[in-house]
């Protein structure tokens, strides 16, 4: 819209000088004090149609313009957040015991802090790496410092998942959620964004009346499109809490994961290995299935072959079942679909 070419600008500029004046290319006075700035006014006007496009929420846009564009509707980035896992601490009988607060271990080079005892032997364990690394499954801890009379110390379950900074992708489509669904007067789109908006919800789900007049269901799903943790339902509860009308009784429950088995047999390309074909496909499910949280009524056997054999190396396949089925899924209202095993056998 307001792009010129360089040249243009500089064309027009000389057309203005008197014909009587020198400004013959590369040689005059005139010329030479007339190009620079020809080029700079191109650069202004070129970054003139830049911003301008940055005045319109895309997923593809600079965060800090998206961040200011979700901030007119109320809406601000998620940070990333600490994971905290338990720990179990035992001395050389194999009985639990206690540690110094603050003591700080390690595992595979990512370290843990002793933020808060929760009973003899067993402490929140707080990732000191923010978001997802810190999600780590299990495993034997190693002390940085010395910690006297300790046997063992082992990483267990996640108290509190490590999240990731939101990405622009998540973000708009939150700021289009909110756009497009007029909250207003808790009715159902306000405590759907309501939830949305609490540090670790990935997807949620709204029935009014749920139990009768004056009564609300929201059914959560974590960052990752899982059930939510205990302390995430709790922590979303709180905050609709603090926000709904008076009156309402609000009941805040987790998803129920539904896992989907897959079967198949395929034929693949030569030279492809079958191991990496079957991580690729579970990739893609995994993906698949985290983008249709909460927003189906049931999973597709067809999709489910499309994405077979748009798997790298996949020619054909037979003998596709989910669950054990040659048919769709149907998920209940409270389901969210989760990938569980995928076994795939060469034709």
């Amino acid at each position: 819209m307001f792009e010129v070419k360089e040249e243009d600008i500089l064309n027009r500029m000389l057309e203005s000088i008197p014909k009587d004046i020198d400004k013959r290319k590369d040689s005059s006075l005139i010329y030479n004090a007339l190009a620079p700035a020809a080029q700079e006014i191109a650069k202004i006007r070129s970054d003139m149609d830049r911003f301008l496009s940055y005045s319109f929420a895309s997923e593809d846009m600079p965060e800090e313009y998206l961040d200011l564009k979700a901030m007119e509707y109320g809406l601000t980035r998620k940070p990333a957040t600490y994971a905290v896992k338990l720990g179990i601490f035992t001395d050389a009988d194999g009985n639990l015991m206690d540690i110094p607060l603050n003591s700080r271990f390690s595992i595979d080079k990512i370290n843990y802090e002793a933020i808060e005892k929760i009973e003899k032997g067993k402490y929140k364990m707080k990732c000191e790496t923010l978001g997802a690394a810190g999600n780590y499954e299990a495993g034997a801890l190693l002390p940085i410092e010395y910690v006297e009379e300790l046997g063992t110390a082992k990483l267990t379950e996640s108290l509190e998942s490590g999240i990731e900074v939101e990405d622009n992708e998540k973000l708009f489509n939150r700021l289009m959620l909110k756009i497009k669904t007029p909250a207003t007067s808790g009715n159902k789109y306000h405590y759907l964004n309501w939830a949305l908006a609490v540090d670790g919800v990935g997807a949620a789900k709204v029935f009014p009346l749920a139990n009768g007049l004056g009564t609300v269901k929201v059914v959560i799903a974590d960052s990752d499109k899982k059930a939510a943790s205990s302390e995430l339902v709790e922590k979303t509860a709180a905050y609709i809490e603090e926000l709904r009308p008076i009156g309402a009784n609000v009941t805040v429950v987790s998803a129920i994961e539904k896992p989907i088995n897959i079967t198949a047999d395929v034929s693949i390309i030569k030279g492809v290995n079958l191991a990496n074909v079957q991580s690729e496909f579970r990739s893609l499910l995994t993906e698949y299935l985290k983008s249709i949280a909460f927003d189906t009524e049931y999973i597709s056997i067809a999709k489910i072959g499309n994405i077979l054999l748009s798997t790298t190396g996949v020619i054909d396949y037979k003998n596709l079942k989910v669950n054990g089925e040659l048919a769709n899924i149907a998920l209940d209202n409270e389901d969210i679909a989760v990938l569980g095993t995928v076994n795939l056998g060469v034709i």
